[in-house]
C-alpha cells in the first residue's frame, strides 16, 4: 500500500524545508552526555505509573498502531478514523481488513464519544496531526468508560502528547492503547524506538504480532532510549527553545494576513496548520510553495482539500521565517488570482 504522504516527501525536496513534523535531531553523543542507560521498561513504569504488564516496547509509533489495532482485530467489526487524520492512521484499518470509517468533527475531537459504539475501535492521533487539537485527561477517560461500557475499544496515537503535557502518568488504559515513539518530542539522528502503553490484555496480544511480524532486536536504542526519557526536561527546554521563535514568527504573519489565511495551531506543538480563506487547493498552494522552494505537506494527505501542514520544529528560526517570507507572498498571489 502506498502512503502518498511519504511519496510527496520523498519525492521532493526544498532549500527551505518546514515539512518535518518533528525537532531538530538531537546526536548520540549529546545523548551520551546527559547520563548512563538504566532498564527501559522501568523508566516507562514510572513515567506512566502502569504495571510493566502494561507495557511493550516497538521499533516506532507506526509499528505499534499496527500490533495493537491487530491486537483487537478479531474483537471488533469496525473502525472509526477522523479527517482530518494522519494518513497511514486513516488507511490502516483496511489494510488490516477491518472496515473503515472516516468522520468529519467540528467541535473538537470530544465528539468521538458519539461514535463509541459496541464492537468498535476508535483509532485516532491526539493531539491531532495536522490540526494539534488535544483531547484533555479527563476527555480520554470519558471516552474510555464509555468503550468499557459499551464493549468498545481505543487505539490513540500518543506521539505528540509530551509537547502537550509532562503529567502522562495515570492515563485511563481499560480498552484503551497509546502508542508513542522517540521520533518527535525526542527526535535523535540516529536511532528510533518506540513503545505502547494500554490495557495488558491489548499489550500481551500486540506483543504476540510483534513477536510475528518483527521479534524486537533493540538493546542499545533501548538503552539511549532510557537515557533520554530520564531527561524528559532538558528535552522540553531544548524544544521550546527552538519551536517559540518560529511560533511568534508564525503568529504575527497570521494576524498580518489575517484577512487570507487561518492558522491552527495549539500552544508549543512541532506543527501548524494554514489553510486560506480564499480556498486555494492543497496541492496548489504546497505545489507553488514548492516552486519557490519551500516544501510543505499538502492537506490532501490528511483527508482536507484546502491548506499546508508546516512544522515549527525541524529548522532554525532564520530558515523558518525566510519559509514564512515566501509563503505570504505566495499566498497572497494566489488568492489575488483566484478573487479574479
Amino acid at each position: 500500500m502506498e502512503i502518498g504522504h511519504f511519496k510527496w516527501l520523498s519525492e521532493h525536496k526544498a532549500d527551505l524545508n518546514i515539512a518535518s513534523s518533528g525537532m531538530i535531531p538531537v546526536s548520540k553523543d549529546d545523548i551520551e552526555k546527559l547520563g548512563k542507560p538504566v532498564d527501559i521498561m522501568g523508566v516507562l513504569t514510572s513515567i506512566y505509573n502502569v504495571p510493566i504488564k502494561s507495557v511493550a516496547l516497538t521499533h516506532g509509533t507506526q509499528e505499534g498502531n499496527f500490533a495493537a489495532l491487530s491486537a483487537i482485530k478479531s474483537m471488533v467489526d469496525q473502525v472509526v478514523t477522523v479527517i482530518p487524520e494522519y494518513e497511514p492512521i486513516r488507511v490502516l484499518p483496511s489494510f488490516l481488513g477491518l472496515k473503515g470509517i472516516e468522520v468529519k468533527v467540528s467541535d473538537g475531537l470530544g465528539e468521538l464519544i458519539n461514535y463509541v459504539k459496541p464492537k468498535t475501535a476508535l483509532f485516532f492521533s491526539n493531539p491531532n496531526n495536522p490540526l494539534g487539537v488535544y483531547l484533555s485527561k479527563g476527555e480520554i477517560r470519558d471516552l474510555a468508560d464509555e468503550a468499557r461500557r459499551k464493549g468498545s475499544y481505543l487505539i490513540i496515537d500518543s506521539i505528540f502528547l509530551e509537547f502537550i503535557t509532562s503529567d502522562l502518568r495515570d492515563l485511563p488504559i481499560e480498552n484503551t492503547a497509546y502508542t508513542f515513539s522517540t521520533s518527535k518530542f525526542y527526535t535523535v539522528d540516529s536511532f528510533k524506538i518506540g513503545w505502547i502503553i494500554g490495557d495488558d490484555k491489548i499489550i500481551q496480544r500486540a506483543v504476540n504480532v510483534i513477536n510475528l511480524v518483527s521479534p524486537l532486536v533493540i538493546g542499545l536504542e533501548a538503552a539511549y532510549a532510557s537515557i533520554i526519557l530520564q531527561n524528559r526536561e532538558w528535552f522540553r527546554r531544548r524544544n521550546l527553545s527552538i519551536i517559540l521563535p518560529n511560533q511568534e514568527s508564525l503568529m504575527r504573519i497570521s494576524e498580518s494576513l489575517s484577512s487570507i489565511i487561518k492558522v491552527s495551531y495549539f500552544s508549543n506543538m512541532p506543527i501548524a496548520y494554514i489553510t486560506t480563506k480564499c480556498s486555494v487547493d492543497s496541492l496548489e498552494l504546497a505545489n507553488e510553495l514548492l516552486s519557490r522552494g519551500v516544501l510543505t505537506v499538502p492537506g490532501y494527505y490528511f483527508g482536507i482539500s484546502n491548506g499546508i501542514r508546516v512544522g515549527l520544529g525541524s529548522v532554525s528560526h532564520d530558515v523558518f521565517t525566510k519559509a514564512l517570507n515566501v509563503m505570504a507572498k505566495v499566498i497572497e498571489d494566489l488568492c489575488i488570482k483566484h478573487f479574479k
